[in-house]
């Protein structure tokens, strides 16, 4: 969860933004509505505070995206990695409900998040789960291999749907 610190690549991207040129009124709400939300949350003050303060500035924005994506989505199962403790602690508040486990998984997943690649999570993953993907300018090609049908390109950061009833489409987002 980087924040793109090269202007030229934020350059590139700025007609992917705030949801232009998106058609689908699913993904055009999904980005007016959960990535592009500016209005501040419950938790983030709480959560923000307990932050080391080099992490403040470099992740924040990744973090608090995940926090209103579970807040949107209400998944029932979380998947992480062992090592993602302040990821946890956002999603956690954005979704209180949901069974948060770490490392792997034996059922279906509502939504997984990664910091690289893994193959053998995308076989837990139903039709009605959401993949998260960090570090995505690392892993791109393998985030567009897998078998999602609606994908957000965050530059730093990949949302999948799996949800069929959606038609295929790779989503690029200046976030």
């Amino acid at each position: 969860m980087q924040k793109v610190t090269n202007p030229l690549v934020w350059l590139a991207r700025f007609r992917h933004r705030k949801g232009y040129g998106v058609h689908s009124p699913f993904a055009f709400r999904f980005i007016t509505d959960v990535i592009y939300e500016r209005h501040p949350f419950y938790a983030y003050k709480e959560l923000d505070k307990a932050l080391p303060f080099p992490k403040r500035f470099r992740q924040r924005k990744g973090l608090h995206l995940m926090l209103r994506l579970a807040n949107h989505l209400q998944p029932s199962t979380i998947l992480l990695p062992k090592d993602a403790w302040w990821e946890k602690r956002y999603l956690q508040s954005g979704c209180k409900s949901a069974r948060i486990q770490c490392g792997r998984q034996v059922g279906e997943v509502s939504m997984c998040f990664l910091k690289e690649p893994a193959d053998e999570v995308l076989q837990h993953l139903g039709e009605h789960s959401v993949l998260l993907l960090d570090d995505l300018h690392l892993h791109r090609e393998w985030f567009r291999s897998i078998p999602s049908v609606v994908s957000f390109d965050l530059y730093d950061f990949g949302i999948a749907f799996f949800d069929k009833q959606y038609n295929k489409q790779y989503y690029k987002v200046n976030f």
